[in-house]
């Protein structure tokens, strides 16, 4: 696609009620007319806050508005088949489509584990403390209502480097989890705000883990199988390895064609 129109069909302070996907549906015929090419859809899957989420907050990214979670069947801007069919629309008026996705944290576990963690300096987060805290947090997730279908991945404590909330004791802050691939500490390849800006928020996902990765490029293929989607916009890039993105290239496109646009700081024209 040659100088292609990009429209973001959504913002921050949408309505809840899920009526962006039949909206865009609507709006696909007209937006051919006036000469808008592709389009970016906000994040699709469920997020921690159900029918109320921007969708920033990852819960499961195999729930597309399909399964009864977190209070809700629909996601914010709709169910499956509605997104299904606002995709289909864009796609018969030659409207190529992106799908805005979070893969640098989870929100919203299932269940407790037991763990050890460290705390970590929130300004400097090179400077981790020396003691081994034994504790509890949210860190696993079992989506028992999605009850294994399109994937059995179970996420635990092992797949994440950092945590903002314990338990027994409990605490907030930023804490380095201990375990088989933290050991050096944060991952590298990160912006270096903060001294080391891996940790973000939530249950930040290690992309140390082989086990995690290769569950990302999965679901990266399944959603476009199930959509149609032609891509995606990657939120919060800064916070995730570098490395991390030739993979989830080639395994969307097969090491096709890709464009980015990374940002850091104030910009000022």
């Amino acid at each position: 696609m040659k100088n292609p129109t990009l429209l973001q069909c959504f913002h921050w302070y949408y309505p809840t009620g899920g009526e962006l996907w039949p909206e865009v549906e609507a709006l696909a015929p007209s937006l051919n007319e006036i000469g808008i090419n592709m389009v970016w859809l906000p994040p699709a899957y469920k997020g921690a806050s159900g029918g109320y989420s921007v969708g920033y907050d990852t819960y499961d990214l195999f729930d597309l508005g399909e399964f009864d979670q977190k209070g809700s069947v629909a996601t914010k801007y709709g169910d499956k088949a509605q997104l299904l069919a606002a995709i289909n629309a864009l796609k018969e008026h030659n409207i190529a489509v992106l799908l805005d996705v979070v893969v640098n944290h989870k929100m919203g576990a299932d269940e407790k584990e037991a763990l050890r963690v460290q705390r970590v300096d929130e300004q400097d987060r090179t400077q981790i403390d020396e003691e081994i805290i034994e504790c509890e947090a949210w860190t696993r997730y079992t989506f028992p209502v999605r009850a294994g279908q399109y994937s059995q991945f179970v996420w635990d404590y092992k797949c994440f480097s950092g945590i903002d909330h314990i338990e027994n004791p409990t605490e907030d802050g930023v804490f380095k989890i201990v375990n088989d691939y933290t050991g050096e500490g944060w991952n590298e390849q990160v912006d270096d705000e903060l001294g080391n800006f891996d940790y973000l928020m939530g249950a930040n996902i290690d992309f140390r883990n082989h086990a995690v990765t290769e569950e990302i490029k999965y679901w990266a293929r399944w959603v476009m199988e199930q959509t149609g989607c032609d891509g995606f916009r990657l939120d919060a890039v800064k916070h995730i390895p570098a490395w991390f993105y030739k993979a989830w290239d080639r395994a969307c496109s097969g090491g096709g064609p890709a464009a980015a646009v990374y940002c850091s700081g104030i910009l000022v024209p």
